[in-house]
């Protein structure tokens, strides 16, 4: 008797973790919209926050880790929320045996849902990779994205909160998608 299975990648497997995760988010975020009280602190609307990424990408057996500062400002009176980001990011292409670095500037819109629950959208461009035969940082036309991310705040006490949010990204250049998980630290100012 001879037994068949197929192999599947381990980026196939993470990335329907990931999916999983980010799918586990939405019903949570729906239930916290009726069950939280929206009492926001008023006084205190700018973050400042760094964070660490993971993701991969849906149609290719790549990876990615990444680093990201942020500037936030939440609107007075009102739940939206606006921010600009500076990323660094490292993606790993398995079956090209590819490493490359990349710098991507973003801007976000975010809803606040309640106190710890936000849902957004955001714009990116990167503009300087090591894309090039020489492995160097070089100033580049890179490709531009979108994401949809569901996040939710952590408050360690009145300035500083832990910060987790899942993201599903198109990449509008390349014509890719992946999902990512952020952690992140912030500090109200």
């Amino acid at each position: 008797m001879i037994i068949k299975y197929k192999m599947v990648s381990s980026s196939v497997i993470s990335g329907k973790l990931l999916l999983l995760v980010s799918l586990f988010l939405l019903p949570c975020l729906v239930w916290s919209q009726f069950s939280s009280n929206i009492s926001r602190n008023e006084e205190k609307r700018n973050l400042v926050s760094l964070s660490g990424s993971y993701g991969e990408f849906i149609e290719r057996d790549a990876w990615f880790y990444g680093f990201n500062g942020e500037f936030s400002r939440r609107l007075q009176n009102i739940p939206i929320g606006f921010a600009g980001s500076l990323m660094w990011d490292q993606e790993k292409d398995v079956k090209k045996d590819k490493i490359v670095s990349t710098f991507t500037a973003a801007i976000t819109g975010s809803y606040l849902i309640s106190d710890r629950w936000s849902v957004g959208t955001g714009l990116g461009k990167g503009f300087m990779d090591t894309n090039n035969p020489e492995k160097k940082y070089k100033w580049a036309d890179g490709d531009w994205s979108t994401a949809l991310f569901f996040g939710y705040q952590i408050p360690l006490n009145l300035k500083s909160s832990l910060g987790i949010s899942a993201s599903y990204e198109y990449n509008m250049s390349a014509n890719e998608t992946s999902l990512s998980i952020d952690i992140s630290y912030g500090l109200s100012l």
